[in-house]
């Protein structure tokens, strides 16, 4: 991992090294790569997550159709 190279127009939050304040913006900046891929596992999980919760309602959608078809003709 590389260190994050700050120019003069930032400066490091105090009480926190991952943390950058553009003096020029007022933009604050997370620096650390670590929480950032994480965060963006997070994300893919949760994307994963939510697909599986849609096929698994369509799946369910199917067979209470089947049952039907299966039903009605008895």
């Amino acid at each position: 991992m590389q260190p994050f190279n700050m120019d003069e127009s930032q400066r490091q939050v105090a009480d926190n090294p991952h943390l950058v304040k553009n003096l020029e913006t007022g933009v604050v900046l997370n620096t650390d790569q670590d929480a950032y891929k994480s965060a963006l596992a997070r994300k893919k999980r949760n994307k994963e997550i939510k697909e599986l919760k849609r096929e698994v309602c369509e799946l369910k959608e199917r067979i209470i159709k089947l049952e039907a078809v299966m039903y009605s003709d008895k």
